[in-house]
């Protein structure tokens, strides 16, 4: 990761809208999905996601929409 990605989190969150993502909220919920949009307060758009608990998907949604202030973090996945 070049140093200036480390210094903008939100540009490399834009570079990688389309793509999959995991976040895990402050309230341990997990969703796994395709991030189809982000702004500059970190409020998510996911299409295909999945809810997880303990790694298991325990349910499925078409659209899910989080508010940035109760995400914990933001993991981006590698594309194979």
């Amino acid at each position: 990761m070049s140093q200036q990605n480390s210094k903008r989190p939100l540009t490399a969150l834009q570079k990688h809208t389309k793509k999959k993502v995991t976040i895990r909220l402050k309230s341990e919920i997990e969703y796994k999905g395709k991030m189809s949009n982000v702004d500059s307060y970190m409020n998510l758009i996911m299409t295909d996601a999945e809810e997880l608990h303990e790694g298991k998907v325990v349910a499925n949604y078409g659209r899910v929409i989080v508010r940035g202030n109760n995400v914990l973090f933001i993991k981006l996945e590698n594309e194979l």
